[in-house]
């Protein structure tokens, strides 16, 4: 225990940001959880699509998605899902998985499309630099 408090004595600086980067990431956890936001892994999305025949929604720009996405995803930008422009026909009764780039704006779409009907949505960790660290194939 002296050994712990002599640490803390000797790096306040290292011991601070610590505990700020450990608050950030609860209060980030805790509104994860209090919005109802769902993530899912690679795997969890493949048995979603094979099991319980969820869509794909692809919330990258258009230009993006044509260089790659993943096999039968549909493109709905996040420009359109913020405006309105959004086709939500066929999605409001089978779960739906968005995923971006990175996972950080699918969880704002996520959150989009739950307001507009959509019963069950998840969001891809990772999104699809997480399905391409799978070496899974996109689809062009």
């Amino acid at each position: 225990m002296a050994q712990l408090a002599e640490f803390i004595g000797n790096h306040v600086l290292l011991v601070t940001l610590f505990m700020a980067v450990l608050f950030l990431f609860l209060i980030t956890a805790y509104k994860q959880a209090s919005d109802g936001l769902k993530t899912v892994t690679v795997e969890q999305l493949t048995h979603l699509v094979n099991q319980q025949n969820a869509k794909l929604v692809d919330v990258r720009p258009a230009d993006v998605y044509a260089k790659g996405h993943i096999a039968n995803a549909i493109n709905m930008p996040m420009a359109d899902i913020e405006t309105g422009k959004m086709k939500l026909e066929g999605l409001k009764k089978r779960p739906v998985v968005v995923y971006c780039q990175m996972g950080n704006t699918s969880m704002k779409a996520c959150k989009s499309l739950s307001e507009a009907g959509i019963e069950a949505t998840f969001s891809l960790k990772g999104g699809v630099n997480a399905w391409l660290n799978d070496k899974l194939p996109l689809a062009k």
